[in-house]
């Protein structure tokens, strides 16, 4: 198949060179630039070069950047035309269309006879800056890169020596390049590729990459200036072609690994002004940033505590993941908070982004009418490799986002119907889910939990200072709260605390409470009154009122006994995690959803975790055991740590 595609490019290629070369250059120009708008119509590089468009200038506007990509895709038809048209191009030609500046520069360095490095970029019309040298009768050697299709590749290559330049490639060419040095040559070299595994770490739009390492390791070993030089198109067929005033004064600190590095984030910076100036010249289209150690992450958050806990931990996950890798990954992360402007609609959204993402990119716009303004101009601003949200409501979000900034995607939860048909960079769904499951899945038990040793030894320390008797504490009491459908009542939770009253002085210890944020209020006061003057209980948080994150990791790492009531999966999952004795605790209420007592029956016959009514608590506690449940989530946590290393790279 390559073989066909080759032959067929080939050919097609010389074809249209046949009828370019015979029409007048403004009418050949014309047909490039209908070329390229017809190639932007259909290519899916039109949305690499707008995402990187966006995150190289995130304060220009989505018409600005989607015009910026149109002009590029133009300008790439009409430079394509341009070299087909080289054997029939005449210096009188080159001089009339291509103006030079700084050109004495350039001759003075090229006649000092120590050779020269001139330093280009992807940027306008860059093949013709060579030829239209060797028109002139200044022919140097220019380092390329062997593309894929043999045919196009020497094609390419006869159009690049036409007037006496040579092209070689890189590995064998390198001798080539170096003899053309030695003998006070000039050579022709791109600078602003990703330099691969091998290449010098830069800071390129402020993100950390590589960068060919080889021009300045050639200049600073042979003592050969570089110049910059950057050809650009100004209208039609005139280009101007800018020789820097002098060339870059490399730096030598007798380091030679630190000076290559220097010198070339040096030149990455002049690239980036020039890049300022004509945004839609330069070679947007190619993955420029694959190679990263720069990865921009947004948490969208809808508020709730359970889901923006499971984010986080993600994003912690990453953290840790990231810190491994030489050199270590910059997570540069931040939270959104989404806010609708009403409930309708809320409701109404997933219905409009069902239809909306395919055209998504440059059109976030149209979200201002579900988004209250800050929020939706927050969504429009944001520019993250990994978007990452917890529960389904924001599901559609994450996936425009996606389309917007062609970022991965990362769900906890499953993805209600038809969003549990996509696809997902990462799905972390409970077991206990069922259904359909998006590809991309991970199952977990329940939910991320927090609860490592690390996080739970630091929490027990901040905590131990709230406490009259760390060194008595056997008991922590974690009370949930009300949803759809599920009510707690104040004479369970009345008998709740007489039965942790019973189980303390059973075990000789006191115990510690905290509430969830949907604790009704007459049990928080109940709470209030009964607990504050208790000596049995050293702690109670009311969690409306006392936000300290390290209540909860804290009282686990202090409790030899955690009790969970069943209302909610994710402080059970956090328990469980910690490998402390857990009872989930039954109350009367029977409005959960069925995903509840599938999670209950699994933590009974995979960990032995006892569910158990109110009234059964006290007797309960006395026969239990710690959870056998390090190894199966250490397995889950290190599963989860693969992909997300795969999600990194």
């Amino acid at each position: 198949m390559d073989a066909f595609l080759d032959g067929t490019g080939y050919w097609t290629l010389r074809l249209i060179a046949f009828w370019v070369r015979r029409l007048p250059l403004e009418t050949s120009l014309a047909l490039g630039r209908a070329i390229g708008r017809a190639v932007h119509f259909f290519s899916r590089r039109r949305r690499v070069a707008y995402t990187h468009l966006k995150a190289a200038f995130p304060h220009s506007a989505p018409r600005e950047r989607k015009q910026w990509t149109r002009e590029l895709f133009e300008h790439l038809g009409m430079s394509g035309v341009e070299i087909m048209r080289v054997p029939v191009l005449s210096e009188s030609e080159i001089n009339r269309y291509v103006t030079n500046h700084g050109y004495e520069n350039y001759l003075e360095l090229r006649q000092s006879g120590r050779g020269l490095i001139l330093l280009t970029a992807h940027l306008g019309n860059w093949e013709l800056s060579q030829i239209a040298e060797g028109l002139r009768g200044r022919p140097m050697t220019v380092l390329t890169r062997r593309q894929k299709h043999k045919q196009l590749d020497r094609l390419l290559s006869s159009f690049r020596q036409y007037y006496g330049s040579r092209a070689v490639d890189k590995g064998s060419g390198i001798r080539d390049l170096i003899r053309t040095l030695r003998q006070g040559g000039s050579v022709g070299v791109l600078g602003d590729q990703s330099g691969g595994k091998n290449g010098v770490w830069v800071r390129f739009f402020g993100r950390l990459t590589t960068a060919p390492r080889g021009p300045m390791a050639l200049a600073l070993k042979f003592g050969v200036p570089v110049l910059p030089v950057f050809m650009v198109r100004r209208k039609g067929p005139c280009h101007d072609l800018y020789f820097r005033p002098d060339a870059l004064e490399l730096v030598r600190t007798g380091d030679y690994e630190k000076d290559i590095e220097i010198n070339t984030q040096r030149y990455i910076e002049i690239l980036e002004s020039t890049l300022a100036r004509y945004p839609s010249q330069w070679l947007w289209g190619h993955k420029r940033w694959k190679r990263n150690r720069t990865q921009r992450i947004v948490l969208l958050s809808d508020g709730k505590p359970g889901h923006v806990k499971q984010s986080e931990t993600l994003l912690e996950e990453i953290r840790a993941v990231g810190g491994k890798a030489a050199p270590p990954y910059e997570i540069l992360a931040e939270t959104v908070e989404v806010r609708f402007a009403s409930k309708w609609r809320r409701r109404l959204f997933p219905v409009f982004a069902l239809f909306f993402m395919p055209w998504a990119q440059g059109r976030l716009r149209r979200l201002r009418f579900f988004l209250t303004p800050e929020c939706a101009e927050r969504i429009e601003q944001v520019n993250p490799d990994i978007v990452i949200s917890a529960g389904t409501r924001l599901v559609p979000l994450n996936l425009c986002l996606g389309r917007e900034n062609l970022s991965k995607s990362v769900v906890v939860m499953k993805p209600g119907f038809p969003f549990n048909l996509f696809r997902y960079d990462l799905a972390l769904v409970p077991f206990h889910d069922r259904g359909l499951l998006p590809r991309g899945t991970v199952r977990i038990q329940g939910a991320l939990s927090p609860a490592g040793p690390e996080a739970l030894e630091s929490s027990k320390r901040k905590l131990i200072g709230s406490l009259p008797n760390p060194e008595r504490v056997r008991l922590g009491l974690f009370l949930g709260g009300e949803t759809r459908g599920f009510k707690l009542l104040l004479p369970e939770v009345e008998n709740l605390i007489r039965q942790m009253e019973q189980a303390s002085e059973a075990a000789a210890g006191d115990y510690l409470v905290t509430t969830s944020r949907r604790t009704p209020e007459k049990i928080c006061r109940f709470l209030q009154e009964q607990l504050n003057e208790n000596s049995r209980c050293q702690l109670c948080v009311i969690a409306s009122q006392d936000r300290r994150p390290e209540v909860v990791p804290g009282m686990m790492a202090l409790a030899d006994f955690l009790i969970v009531t069943e209302d909610s999966l994710s402080m059970i999952s956090e328990a469980v995690s910690s490998g402390k004795a857990v009872v989930v605790v039954k109350m009367s209420s029977d409005g959960l959803p069925r995903k509840h007592t599938r999670f209950q029956e699994s933590l009974k016959k995979d960990w032995g975790v006892p569910v158990v009514s109110v009234g059964e608590l006290a007797a309960t506690l006395g026969k239990i055991r710690r959870v056998p449940a390090g190894e199966f989530l250490k397995r889950e946590r290190n599963e989860i740590r693969e992909k997300l290393e795969g999600l990194l790279s």
